[in-house]
C-alpha cells in the first residue's frame, strides 16, 4: 500500500468527485455503522474518491506505523466506522482475519480549520513536556473553580497535619483548624521501603524532611503542588503516625473529608511505588500523523490527522464495537485505598504515562478529548454519576450504587487485609449523609435480608475482619477469587424475590474510633425456615486446586420430613433427592449443615437460602456461621435452585443467631 499523502486542490470545500461514492457514501450514512473492506476502499480511492483515500491511509497507519495488522491481502482487512458523538474524532476500527485489530481516531486539531466531512470532528492533542502538562492542569482547575457550581465548596479546614512545601525541604505542620487550600496525593506504597512518620520521627518531621529523603513520587507531588500555587500537601504515610493505632484509626476515618476538602488530588496512577514518580517524559504510543490536506470553503487550509485511539475503559464502555478491551491495569487502579480516594475527591487528576485524566463532580476530561464524548458519560462509578445518584437520595438507587461499588472494590488489593472496611469507610460516610441508614460491616440495615445473599468464590479471611454474614469476611485477594453482592434493588436474578425471613436484630462492635471502620464482633438474629442437610460429595468439575478444596457440593436432607413426598418428584422419596449448594470457601470435610430460607423467586419456585454451620459456644450456646449459598443462579457454579421450594414446604421455623 502507498504511504504517500493525498492532497485536495478543491478551494470550495466540496468533495472533488461529481457523484457520491457507492462504497463509502462520503461518510453520509448517519445513524449506522459503516462496514467496508480494504479492497473496496483501495479500488474507490484509485478511482478518485477522497473519502476512501482517507480510509485507505488509516489502514496504512494501522499496518505500517502501529504494526497492529497481520494480514497481507487487502480483502482480508475490514473497517468498522461507528457513527457516534457529532463533532468528535471519527472512530475507525480495523481488523483482519488473522486476529489483528486497530482502533484509531481521525480528526482535525481543535482550533484549526475543519474538514468538510461532518463525521470527521475535532480532537485535542496530548502535551509532551512537563511545563505544558502544568499549563493544562492549571487551566482545568481554574475552569472548575470558576464554572462548576456542583464542585464549589466552602473552604475546608486543613487536615490535622500537612506538609508545608514552601521551603526546599518540606516540613510537617499542625494545622490547628486553619482554613487553607491544599493538595493531596493518591499513590501506591509498593513493596520498596517508603518514607513514613512514626512516633520516634514525628518531632523531626516538624523541623524538616530533607529533599533527598523523599521518594521520587513524593518529590513530584511537592513540585506539582508548588506549580499549582499551593503551599500545603497531604500525604498519608507522612501525615499519619503509622505506628500509632489510635492516630491511624482517627486520621484514616477522616479520609472522606480530607479528599473532599483538597483543592485537587494528585493520582500517581502509573507509579508502582515511590521510586517511579509521575513527572516524566511521555512515552506514549505512535505520534499522530497527517493523512490528508485540503482547503475549506473560506480558503483556510485544513489537515486531517490520525492517531491510535485510547479506550479509557476504566471510565465507561468503549466506543467502538468489537473493540478489544482490557480493564485499567495501572498500579494505582488495582489498590483498595485508591478506589475510595478517587470517588471522594472533589477534583481528581490522574498522571498517566500518556496524558492527564481529570475528574470532578461536574466533568470528565482527558487531554485527547475522548472522555468528553457524550457516549462516555454513562459510567455508574464516575464521580459525576456517583454524586448525582447520592443526591437523588432514594433507597433503591442508593443501595443499587452501593452494590456496584462493593463489586468493583472487592477485587482491589490491600497491603493489609484488615483494611477492607477502613478503606471503604469514607464512602460509607458519604452514603450515611444521603440517608442510607445504619451501616453494618459493609452492608446496610435497610437492605436486609436480601443483601445477605452475596456470593463468593474465595477463602475465609484470617485474622477476623467481619461476621460471616458479611461479604467483608471473605478474602478476595487470591487470584481466581470473585465476589458478587446482592441488593433488594440490584438483584443478579433479574426476577422479583418474595422475602420469607425476618431480621430480629443485628449489631456490630467497632474496633476503633471510626464507627465505619474495623469491627471486632457482630451478630445477626434472624427468623426463618430451617432445613438440616448433609453434604455428600463434591462436584468433580468444580475443583479449585489453587484454593485447596471444593466449592460445589451434592447434598441430601439430613432427616426425612413429615409428610414426605412431593408433586415435583412423584414416586420418589424427598429424603433421597439430591441437590447442590455452593460453598463460599473450599470445604474439605463438611459436616452436617443447615439451610436458612431467605426468600423465594415465585416464577421458578426457586429458594434463596444461606448454608450455615452450627457452632457450639461455652455454656451450651448455639450459634451459626455462614459457609455457603443456595440460589436460582450462582455465577461460576452448577447450583440452580429451580423448583426446589418443596424442600422447605414442611421445614420448621426457628430463630437463630449468625456470627
Amino acid at each position: 500500500m502507498s504511504a504517500s499523502l493525498p492532497e485536495s486542490k478543491n478551494h470550495s470545500g466540496e468533495l472533488q468527485h461529481q457523484t457520491k461514492c457507492k462504497i463509502c457514501d462520503d461518510l453520509q450514512r448517519v445513524g449506522q455503522t459503516l462496514s467496508l473492506t480494504l479492497s473496496q476502499v483501495s479500488e474507490a480511492a484509485t478511482g478518485g474518491c477522497q473519502t476512501c483515500s482517507i480510509l485507505k491511509e488509516s489502514c496504512t497507519y494501522a499496518r505500517d506505523v502501529l504494526h497492529e495488522l497481520d494480514a497481507e491481502q487487502d480483502a482480508q482487512v475490514s473497517l468498522q466506522i461507528p457513527v457516534v458523538d457529532d463533532g468528535f474524532p471519527m472512530i475507525v476500527g480495523i481488523s483482519d482475519i488473522d486476529g489483528g485489530y486497530s482502533f484509531n481516531e481521525v480528526y482535525t486539531v481543535s482550533g484549526c480549520a475543519k474538514a468538510p466531512w461532518l463525521l470527521i470532528g475535532e480532537g485535542s492533542e496530548r502535551t509532551i513536556t512537563t511545563e505544558k502538562t502544568f499549563q493544562v492542569l492549571r487551566g482545568w482547575i481554574d475552569t472548575c473553580l470558576t464554572s462548576h457550581p456542583a464542585c464549589a465548596r466552602q473552604q475546608k479546614k486543613l487536615p490535622t497535619r500537612v506538609l508545608d512545601v514552601s521551603s526546599h525541604n518540606p516540613s510537617l505542620r499542625a494545622s490547628h483548624g486553619d482554613k487553607e487550600p491544599y493538595a493531596a496525593l493518591s499513590h501506591c506504597w509498593g513493596k520498596s521501603p517508603l518514607i513514613q512518620t512514626h512516633r520516634d520521627t514525628l518531632r523531626d518531621r516538624f523541623d524538616a524532611i530533607p529533599w533527598k529523603n523523599l521518594s521520587k513520587t513524593f518529590q513530584d507531588a511537592v513540585t506539582t503542588t508548588r506549580e499549582l500555587g499551593l503551599r500545603y500537601l497531604w500525604i498519608d504515610s507522612l501525615c499519619i503516625v503509622q505506628d500509632d493505632p489510635e492516630d491511624w484509626a482517627r486520621e484514616s476515618g477522616k479520609m472522606a473529608s480530607i479528599y473532599e476538602g483538597a483543592q485537587v488530588v494528585l493520582a500517581a496512577s502509573d507509579a508502582k511505588d515511590g521510586h517511579d514518580g509521575f513527572l516524566r517524559p511521555r512515552s506514549g504510543s505512535a505520534s499522530p500523523k497527517s493523512i490528508f490536506q485540503g482547503i475549506e470553503s473560506k480558503g483556510n487550509p485544513y489537515s486531517i490527522r490520525i492517531r491510535k485511539g485510547d479506550y479509557h475503559k476504566w471510565y465507561g464502555d468503549a466506543l467502538p464495537p468489537r473493540s478489544r478491551i482490557s480493564p485499567d491495569s495501572s498500579p494505582l487502579s488495582t489498590r483498595g485505598w485508591a478506589f475510595q480516594e478517587r470517588l471522594l475527591a472533589t477534583r481528581y487528576v490522574q498522571f498517566r504515562s500518556e496524558e492527564l485524566i481529570w475528574e470532578c463532580r461536574s466533568a470528565l476530561w482527558c487531554e485527547c478529548g475522548a472522555l468528553t464524548r457524550p457516549s462516555q458519560q454513562r459510567e455508574p462509578l464516575s464521580k459525576k454519576a456517583f454524586y448525582d445518584t447520592l443526591g437523588s437520595a432514594t433507597h433503591p438507587e442508593i443501595f443499587s450504587l452501593w452494590s456496584k461499588i462493593v463489586n468493583a472494590y472487592a477485587i482491589k488489593a490491600l497491603t493489609n487485609g484488615g483494611d477492607v472496611l477502613p478503606a471503604l469507610s469514607g464512602l460509607a460516610k458519604q452514603f450515611q449523609k444521603s440517608n442510607a441508614g445504619t451501616y453494618l460491616a459493609g452492608l446496610w440495615e435497610a437492605d436486609f435480608p436480601l443483601c445477605l445473599l452475596w456470593e463468593a468464590h474465595a477463602v475465609k479471611a484470617s485474622p477476623y475482619r467481619a461476621p460471616s454474614w458479611s461479604w467483608a469476611s471473605m478474602d478476595t485477594s487470591i487470584p481466581g477469587s470473585s465476589l458478587l453482592t446482592e441488593s433488594t434493588f440490584e438483584s443478579k436474578t433479574s426476577y422479583p424475590t418474595t422475602v420469607l425471613a425476618t431480621v430480629e436484630s443485628v449489631s456490630c462492635t467497632s474496633d476503633s474510633s471510626d464507627p465505619t471502620g474495623r469491627i471486632s464482633a457482630g451478630y445477626l438474629v434472624i427468623t426463618g425456615k430451617i432445613l438440616d442437610i448433609i453434604a455428600t460429595e463434591p462436584v468433580d468439575n468444580h475443583e479449585d486446586t489453587s484454593m485447596q478444596g471444593w466449592f460445589d457440593w451434592d447434598a441430601r436432607l439430613a432427616r426425612q420430613p413429615r409428610p414426605y413426598g412431593s408433586k415435583w418428584i412423584p414416586r420418589r422419596r424427598v429424603e433421597n433427592f439430591t441437590f447442590r449448594f455452593h460453598a463460599d470457601t473450599p470445604l474439605s470435610d463438611p459436616r452436617e449443615l443447615t439451610c436458612l430460607l431467605i426468600g423465594e423467586i415465585p416464577t421458578s419456585q426457586a429458594p434463596r437460602a444461606l448454608v450455615l454451620r452450627k457452632l457450639c459456644l461455652g455454656g451450651g450456646q448455639v450459634v451459626y456461621e455462614r459457609v455457603g449459598l443456595i440460589d436460582r443462579v450462582i455465577f461460576g457454579s452448577s447450583v440452580r435452585s429451580y423448583n426446589w421450594m418443596y424442600l422447605f414446604e414442611h421445614a420448621p421455623t426457628d430463630t437463630i443467631t449468625i456470627v
